[in-house]
């Protein structure tokens, strides 16, 4: 069974234009219901201040722990090393995920002729998910659109493969290394079922892809972490992994929030989130049936695949959820997604057409609505955080300077300190950073709202700053 679909003559020499359009048409709506959305005004969230701060003039670089890889700071790096303007950040990257979208699908177009690409290039887009963390500085996104590139590139005819495999799995491995993996495992083992001829290519352009970010990941390991085990080993502790279930979590977690770890409560399951949620698979599946007597069965069977593999360890390895870790798997399933809504509209009969029509909407309006209401919730919580600093700008925190607390990372970033978070306790000990730091002369603030504070800072100066927040000033050094 070859994973290579025969085109008509002439195909394989240039994209039908209308699809082509209606794919570039997907990504300027993509990017104009981002602005509508999720405001731009959204301030910088904590992982985000992460990656931000590693290549920022205006800040320290914050801790940067094992799990995290470099393919976001890079992202960032053109705007924040000269602006510390978050909502020009947000812009920049409203228009690099509208283009990764549409650069993401692009080589499907050579795989599926017609308007199914573009369809799942705007359901992928429609999700909450891939609307929220559009203009965020966050991996997963760019993880998913590198995975469906990488799968198109594949299974397309074309004569230089590993030019295209090597540069989705170097974005892929920069942002997320262990994903790049999985992928690599998948659509490895896919490869060997192309003709000969581009066998080794392909491999060669996976392999090259992989070493970038896993040669980046594996440098840094040594020269940052103690060498490659500790790194794995923090990596592991870090995001609590092990066999575990975590599928309740994610089921809970469908319509928000963005994170149920450190105690977050993600309420109930929704019956209707549950009900998009199940809807895909049976979809996908219809998908796959559906183009079972075409070249289009063994492309769209791999990104079904592809995209469960990457879903599995998020599912029975790691034991929190946070719903952006299911991204590759929506945007890989919204390939065989939408060529089972183009079989239903394809049958011309009037309840087929309703149920695919209506599906699409529905589909769009409810992921819209939780889109806006994420945005709505990390633009007020996200305010706040932005008060604090600028009343702690006006009661004289400058550089240099350590701000460490909930929410210090944040904040660190905001102000130009050096910074380090706190989520669900400070400890009883004065920690060695803050020590360092006094010793050094720096202004040493701890910051809390909802965590009580730590001992150590009984005898420090407090301020109660706006939203409840408090701050504690460590005493100058002598």
């Amino acid at each position: 069974m070859t994973i290579i679909r025969q085109e008509p003559a002439g195909l394989g020499r240039h994209v039908a234009t209308r699809p082509a359009l209606l794919l570039a048409l997907a990504g300027l709506l993509y990017a104009a219901a981002q602005l509508l959305l999720v405001s731009p005004r959204i301030g910088i969230g904590w992982d985000e201040a992460v990656y931000a701060s590693q290549y920022a003039s205006h800040a320290p670089p914050a801790i940067f722990s094992a799990p995290r890889a470099q393919g976001v700071a890079l992202l960032v790096a053109p705007v924040v090393a000269v602006t510390d303007s978050v909502p020009l950040l947000r812009l920049f990257l409203t228009a690099i995920s509208a283009l990764a979208l549409c650069a993401a699908f692009a080589p499907w177009l050579r795989v599926r002729d017609g308007y199914t690409v573009p369809l799942a290039a705007l359901l992928f887009a429609g999700t909450w998910l891939t609307l929220f963390y559009g203009n965020e500085a966050m991996p997963n996104l760019y993880v998913a659109l590198s995975a469906v590139a990488a799968t198109g590139l594949l299974v397309r005819p074309s004569r230089w493969p590993a030019l295209g495999l090597a540069t989705a799995f170097a974005v892929m491995s920069l942002m997320r290394p262990s994903d790049a993996l999985v992928a690599a495992a998948v659509l490895g083992a896919a490869a060997l079922a192309v003709p000969a001829w581009r066998r080794i290519a392909s491999l060669a352009g996976i392999a090259a892809g992989l070493a970038v970010g896993w040669g980046q990941w594996l440098i840094e390991a040594e020269l940052r972490f103690g060498g490659v085990a500790a790194r794995l080993g923090d990596a592991a502790e870090h995001n609590v992994m092990g066999w575990t279930a975590s599928v309740i979590e994610h089921a809970r977690a469908l319509d928000g929030p963005s994170l149920c770890r450190f105690g977050t409560n993600c309420g109930p399951v929704s019956p209707v989130a549950l009900l998009w949620w199940l809807a895909i698979p049976v979809m996908a599946a219809a998908g796959v049936w559906a183009a079972r007597r075409t070249g289009r069965f063994a492309p769209l069977l791999l990104a079904a695949g592809t995209g469960a593999a990457l879903a599995l360890p998020y599912l029975f390895y790691v034991d929190y959820a946070a719903p952006r870790f299911l991204m590759p798997a929506y945007a890989l399933l919204s390939l065989p997604v939408a060529e089972a809504v183009t079989a239903l509209l394809g049958l011309r009969r009037p309840l087929a057409t309703v149920f695919g029509v209506g599906g699409v909407l529905a589909h769009l309006a409810l992921q819209g609505g939780y889109a806006h209401g994420m945005s709505g919730n990390a633009l007020s919580g996200r305010e706040r955080v932005e008060e604090v600093a600028a009343e702690l700008r006006q009661r004289g925190v400058r550089p240099p300077c350590l701000v460490y607390g909930e929410s210090g990372v944040q904040l660190g970033y905001l102000l130009g300190c050096s910074s380090r978070g706190v989520i669900q306790r400070f400890g009883e000990r004065e920690p060695a950073q803050l020590r360092t730091a006094m010793a050094r002369g720096d202004q040493v603030v701890v910051v809390h709202t909802d965590v009580p504070p730590p001992p150590y800072v009984a005898a420090w100066r407090k301020d109660d700053l706006p939203g409840g927040w408090s701050a504690y000033h460590a005493p100058a050094a002598e």
